[in-house]
């Protein structure tokens, strides 16, 4: 008889363990890369080492990178254009500091200009891929600096700026991803 009374406490907690939302630590989190995770540049964008992987041509993208754009309605996985676009982020680390910030930066080559009409799209997510901003915007001829004075980012954190290059209605370009470091 005892047995029985206990079904439906036992019943109860396979409910509860099953319906329980995932913790925090199976969601998908971001590789920095080689230590330190982001790329020294300096305060007029000399790059001084750190990281190989930021700020060049990204390969194939995970199912959470390529969510970052889906609003663009374009594929992300197109052949690139990695001879036209170069980018950075400068200072690198930048401060948190009342007066710190750090100035997002992208140039096209003379040689093989953008087409008409490219637009750029970031978005600056956190380790978990949260976003902390984003924006889209014409890309001028010679490229666009886009500046973050203050920082909109927490002191001590390491982020992600994710970017694309794409023409509307057309195809992307180009896809990249530097780190910023925040002290």
């Amino acid at each position: 008889m005892h047995s029985k009374s206990y079904l439906p406490l036992l019943a109860l907690a396979v409910l509860l363990l099953v319906s329980c939302k995932k913790s925090s630590s199976d969601d998908p989190t971001i590789d920095f890369g080689p230590d330190p995770g982001f790329q020294y540049r300096d305060p007029t964008n000399v790059p001084n080492g750190g990281d190989p992987t930021d700020w060049i041509a990204d390969g194939a993208w995970n199912d959470r990178e390529k969510q970052l754009f889906s609003s663009l309605g374009l594929p992300l996985d197109a052949p690139q254009q990695t001879d036209t676009y170069y980018t950075s982020v400068y200072p690198n680390p930048s401060a948190a500091t009342l007066g710190g910030g750090f100035t997002f930066f992208t140039s096209t080559s003379s040689n093989r200009p953008a087409p008409t009409g490219t637009r750029l799209a970031y978005v600056i997510v956190d380790r978990k891929y949260q976003e902390l901003q984003h924006g889209d915007l014409l890309l001028m001829p010679r490229g666009v600096s886009v500046p973050f004075m203050p920082s909109p980012l927490a002191a001590g954190s390491l982020n992600r700026l994710y970017l694309v290059c794409y023409v509307p209605g057309q195809q992307v370009n180009y896809r990249s991803h530097g780190d910023i470091k925040t002290e």
